[in-house]
């Protein structure tokens, strides 16, 4: 009897559990159909797009109480006409760009890159930090002597040398106006150079000819070739050589007279008459060369 009892009671418990758990199951499908009908319920007209906008959806049956729910943006496309731009960003108008600076105007203009200021140095296309290094090399003792010089500086690009070349505008030196500190300042002579060339100039009176320096002693082509573009001579700085006045040792001294010419000259002015000094009468007299006589042309007035 007892056995029959516990068996009994087991039979209850089993029965009442599964009451129990099948009444659950029961309220929770139901309770999943009624939010399923809540989520999908449409938004009252007028609030539909500010309930989306917030990401939220209002029910009456929970009071009000907002419920966070996905929305997934709507991708509209622009309107023709409307000037909406297409775009990668999901149907959105696309960021706008940085502000980037205009392009600097810049200036082509002469200069001298020995004296050219920074400020217009900007103006020609170089940057305030470019311009700068150009003005702290200068100060070091940096001079630019040629226009290749300027195209050596690190800060100087080919498009810009390119660009600037025809205006780069370095003055020659004039070598019969400069002094011993003006000549040591070119490239290829040094203070022995330079003393021979002032040495050579009181000689002859000036240069009237930039190849007159082959006749300095130690000279030569190689090493006037650097030379010719940094210096000039102005004709009109030549000292007359007063041929038909200086006495015999005066003539010998000029380097295209010479001792045994300034003799026969001297003599020449003493048998002749003066309407027959010039020099193709010296050359047809034999007191002076053809050579001598073509180069001291520029020197007899």
């Amino acid at each position: 009897m007892k056995r029959e009892k516990k068996t009994t009671e087991r039979i209850s418990k089993s029965a009442a559990s599964g009451a129990v758990a099948l009444i659950f199951l029961i309220l929770g499908f139901q309770l999943a159909i009624f939010v399923m009908k809540v989520v999908e319920r449409p938004a009252p007209a007028g609030e539909e797009d500010s309930a989306a906008s917030v990401g939220y959806a209002a029910d009456s049956s929970t009071e009000g109480i907002p419920q966070q729910v996905d929305i997934q943006p709507e991708t509209r496309k622009p309107e023709r006409g409307s000037g909406a731009r297409k775009s990668r960003y999901g149907g959105y108008e696309a960021p706008a760009k940085p502000y980037s600076r205009p392009p600097r105007k810049v200036e082509s203009f002469p200069f001298d890159p020995n004296t050219v200021t920074s400020e217009d140095l900007v103006r020609l296309g170089l940057s305030e930090r470019q311009a700068e290094s150009i003005l702290n090399y200068r100060e070091k003792g940096g001079r630019f002597r040629a226009k290749e010089d300027f195209r050596k500086m690190y800060v100087v690009s080919d498009t810009l040398y390119e660009r600037l070349e025809p205006f780069i505008d370095i003055p020659r030196l004039e070598l019969n106006s400069a002094d011993s500190t003006a000549l040591v300042s070119l490239r290829g002579i040094g203070p022995w150079y330079a003393h021979k060339i002032l040495e050579y100039r009181e000689s002859l009176g000036g240069f009237y000819s930039v190849e007159q320096l082959l006749e300095v002693y130690g000279m030569d082509e190689e090493r006037l070739a650097p030379l010719k573009p940094q210096v000039r001579v102005d004709a009109s700085l030549v000292r007359p050589l007063r041929i038909w006045e200086l006495g015999e040792e005066q003539l010998a001294a000029h380097p295209y007279v010479g001792r045994a010419a300034a003799r026969s000259i001297a003599r020449f002015r003493r048998v002749c008459d003066t309407s027959a000094w010039t020099l193709e009468h010296l050359v047809q007299e034999n007191a002076l060369d053809s050579i001598s006589a073509r180069r001291l042309k520029p020197y007899i007035k």
